[in-house]
C-alpha cells in the first residue's frame, strides 16, 4: 500500500467503526469521543517520536516521508482534541483558574499507577538509549597507526547502514550546529578572474581527450574551470546550487590553488571563493608543498573537505559522502580542462600534512582529498610515498579514515551477454551540460530509449583516474528493448545479465525507501571490489570513492545531454545494496546510488 494509506489507515478504521455504531443507533457521548481521538493521538504520537528518535536523529538522514506523515496525522489529532477540551478551558479561563467542583472520581490501585509509571520511564530510557549513546568509537592506538587497510575494514563496517544496525547506533562525536556554507579570507587581496568564452567542446569528445589548443592558460580560463566545477549555477528558494552535486546540499568542498604559469595571474596559492567567484591571495607557493608531481603542472587545483559541513547532519558516514561529491566536482574541472585544451590529472600521491600547512588550514577540520594538475602537455612521473604515521582524532571515525588513507613523503626527500547499440556522442557543449545540471527526483512512466543509455554508458566508460576498482550495475525498470533486472556493465560495450526480474521495490527498500530511486527507469549502482580496491593499502578506500564520484558525474552530465533526469542517492543500507546487485559483500562495497529517468514536467 502507499505510505499514505498506512499513515490513514487508523483514521479510516476509527471512522468506520464509528459510522458503523452511529448506523446502528450507538452514539458515542462525547466523553467517549474525547477519550478515543486522545488514545489514537497517543498512537500517533509515539510513532511520530519514535520514528524521530531512530530514523532522524539516530541516522541523521533527511527527514522521509513516514516521519512527516505521521507528523501531520498528530496535528490533526490535536487539532480536534484541542476541540473537545476547549469548553474546559474556556470555563477554567472565566473562573480565573479557580478549581471548579467535579465528581469525585474512584482513585487508580497503586500498582497500576505504579506499572504506569514504569512503562514510562522504560520507554523514555529506551529513547534516549536508542538515541543517544553508542558504544564509543574505537580508541586510537597508544604508539602508533592502526595498520591502514584494517583501518578502513573497521571504518566501512562503523559507518554502514542497515535496518537492525540502526539501533545499536548513534554519534560517536559531538558535531555541534551546522557551520558557514562558505569559506573567505576578508583580509587577503581578492581577484576577479573573469569568465572565458570556452568549454564549448561536445560533452562525449571533452570527456575522453583535450581538445587542441595554443598559448598560456589564462585568468579568465581559471575563472570558467572554477566556476564550472564548484560555482553557483542557480538560487532557488533561498539555497546556492552549485555545478556540481553534493549529498544533502551541504557542499563540504573547497578549491585552491597552486599557480605556477597563468596569464595575468602571478604564482602562488589562492583560494576560489564560490559565492563571489573570486581568489583570494593566500601568500606565495611553497617550497615544499606535498606534491612534488604538481611541480612541471601550469597549476593544480587541490580540493579539500570541510568535513564539519557534512558531520553535523550525516555523523560518521559524513566522510563517504565528502568525499564522493569530491569525486563530482573534480569529473566537473577535468571535463571542462578538456574543453579548454588541458590535460587534466589527479595526482595519485601527496603528502596531506606538507600540504595542509601551505594551504595553511589544519588537516583535521579541514582536509585536502585530491589535487588535479593541469598542463598544456606532459606528464610528470610519480613520486614514492610511505603511509602516514600520525594519528589525529579530533572528528572520530571520520578523522581516522582521514588518516589511514593519507600519504607521506619519505623523510629524506558473465552469462548472458547483451551488446549494446553503437554510442551516440553528444555535442552539447560542456558548459552547457554543467551549468544546466540538476537534480531530478520526479521521474514520469515513460521508458528510457536503449540507445540514450548505451551513448550515456559508453561516455562513463573512460580510463581509471584513480582506482580500477570501480564496478558498474544497473538495475532496469523502463528501458525500450531491454528486460528489467540487473545488469553488469562490462568490457567491450556490452551489459552483463545478472539476474532478470523486476527489483524497483527492492531498490528503493535498499534506498531507504526513496521515491527517486524506486521511480526511476534506471539505477546506477557503483561497487568497489575489495581485493584490487586496497591492493594500494588504505589509499585505495578514498581513491575509490572519489573514482565513484568521477564516474558518477559522467552519468549526471550524461543525462542532462540528452535530456534524461538524474539525481546521485548516497544513503543506502549496505547489506542489501549488495545483495540487490548479487555481490558478496565481504568481496565486494556498494559505494553509490544514482537513478535515471525520463523527468516530470515541472
Amino acid at each position: 500500500m502507499p505510505r499514505l494509506a498506512w499513515v490513514l489507515l487508523p483514521l479510516a478504521l476509527y471512522g468506520a467503526w464509528l459510522g458503523v455504531a452511529l448506523a446502528c443507533g450507538r452514539r458515542p457521548s462525547r466523553h467517549a469521543l474525547n477519550v478515543q481521538l486522545s488514545v489514537l493521538l497517543m498512537l500517533y504520537l509515539l510513532a511520530t517520536a519514535g520514528l524521530g528518535i531512530f530514523w532522524v536523529a539516530n541516522q541523521q538522514l533527511p527527514v522521509f516521508d513516514w516521519h512527516y506523515l505521521f507528523g501531520y496525522g498528530t496535528l490533526a489529532l490535536v487539532a480536534l482534541h484541542l476541540w473537545f477540551n476547549l469548553p474546559v478551558v474556556w470555563r477554567a479561563l472565566r473562573s480565573g483558574g479557580r478549581a471548579t467542583p467535579r465528581t469525585a472520581q474512584p482513585r487508580r490501585p497503586m500498582p497500576a499507577r505504579a506499572a504506569m509509571a514504569g512503562l514510562a520511564v522504560v520507554v523514555f530510557g529506551a529513547g534516549y538509549l536508542a538515541g543517544t549513546l553508542r558504544a564509543p568509537a574505537p580508541a586510537a592506538a597508544p604508539a602508533a597507526l592502526e595498520d591502514g587497510v584494517a583501518a578502513v575494514v573497521r571504518f566501512h563496517a562503523h559507518s554502514s547502514l542497515s535496518r537492525t544496525g540502526v539501533f545499536a547506533s548513534a554519534p560517536g562525536i559531538d558535531w555541534g550546529d551546522a557551520p558557514p556554507p562558505f569559506k573567505r579570507y576578508p583580509d587577503a587581496p581578492a581577484i576577479a578572474p573573469g569568465r572565458a568564452t570556452g568549454a564549448g567542446a561536445g560533452l562525449s569528445a571533452a570527456l575522453r581527450a583535450p581538445v587542441s589548443r595554443s598559448g598560456p592558460l589564462k585568468l579568465a580560463e581559471v575563472g570558467t574551470l572554477l566556476h564550472l566545477a564548484a560555482g553557483i549555477t542557480q538560487r532557488r528558494g533561498g539555497q546556492a546550487l552549485r555545478a556540481a552535486p553534493s549529498s544533502g546540499g551541504l557542499f563540504p568542498s573547497e578549491l585552491y590553488l597552486l599557480v605556477r604559469r597563468i596569464e595575468g595571474l602571478a604564482p602562488g596559492i589562492y583560494h576560489y571563493d564560490a559565492e563571489g567567484g573570486r581568489l583570494a591571495a593566500l601568500g606565495p607557493l611553497s617550497r615544499i608543498d606535498g606534491v612534488p608531481s604538481a611541480a612541471d603542472a601550469d597549476a593544480a587545483v587541490v580540493l579539500t573537505s570541510v568535513f564539519h559541513r557534512t558531520g553535523y547532519k550525516y555523523r560518521e558516514r559524513a566522510w563517504r559522502y565528502a568525499v564522493a561529491d569530491g569525486g563530482h566536482l573534480l569529473e566537473n574541472l577535468r571535463v571542462a580542462a578538456h574543453a579548454m585544451g588541458l590535460h587534466a590529472a589527479l595526482a595519485q600521491r601527496f603528502d596531506e600534512r606538507l600540504l595542509a600547512g601551505a594551504l595553511g588550514i589544519d588537516n583535521q577540520l579541514e582536509a585536502p582529498l585530491a589535487v588535479m594538475e593541469l598542463r598544456r602537455d606532459g606528464r610528470a612521473a610519480p613520486p614514492v610515498f610511505t603511509p602516514a604515521t600520525e594519528h589525529p582524532a579530533s572528528l572520530g571515525a571520520t578523522s581516522r579514515i582521514q588518516q589511514a588513507t593519507s600519504l607521506r613523503l619519505p623523510a629524506d626527500r558473465g552469462a548472458g551477454r547483451i551488446a549494446l547499440p553503437p554510442p551516440q556522442p553528444s555535442a552539447m557543449p560542456v558548459m552547457r551540460a554543467i551549468t544546466e545540471r540538476r537534480s531530478r527526483r520526479r521521474f514520469s512512466g515513460a521508458a528510457v530509449p536503449l540507445p540514450a543509455l548505451a551513448a550515456l554508458l559508453a561516455d562513463m566508460r573512460q580510463p581509471a583516474q584513480l582506482s580500477a576498482a570501480v564496478r558498474i550495475h544497473l538495475v532496469v525498470n523502463r528501458v525500450q528493448g531491454l528486460t528489467p533486472g540487473v545488469y553488469r556493465y562490462g568490457p567491450g560495450h556490452a551489459l552483463d545479465r545478472v539476474r532478470n526480474g523486476d527489483f524497483a521495490a527492492a531498490a528503493r527498500s535498499a534506498a531507504l525507501a526513496q521515491d527517486v530511486i524506486g521511480d526511476a527507469a534506471v539505477v546506477l549502482v557503483l561497487s568497489a571490489d575489495h581485493p584490487t580496491m586496497l591492493a594500494e593499502g588504505a589509499r585505495g578506500y578514498r581513491h575509490a570513492f572519489l573514482e565513484a564520484g568521477l564516474v558518477g558525474e559522467r552519468w549526471l552530465l550524461g543525462a542532462t545531454a540528452r535530456g534524461l533526469g538524474a539525481c546521485p542517492v548516497g544513503a543506502f543500507y549496505d547489506d542489501e545494496a549488495a545483495a540487490l546487485i548479487g555481490a558478496d559483500g565481504r568481496r565486494e562495497w556498494v559505494l553509490h546510488f544514482a537513478a535515471l529517468g525520463v523527468a516530470q514536467a515541472q
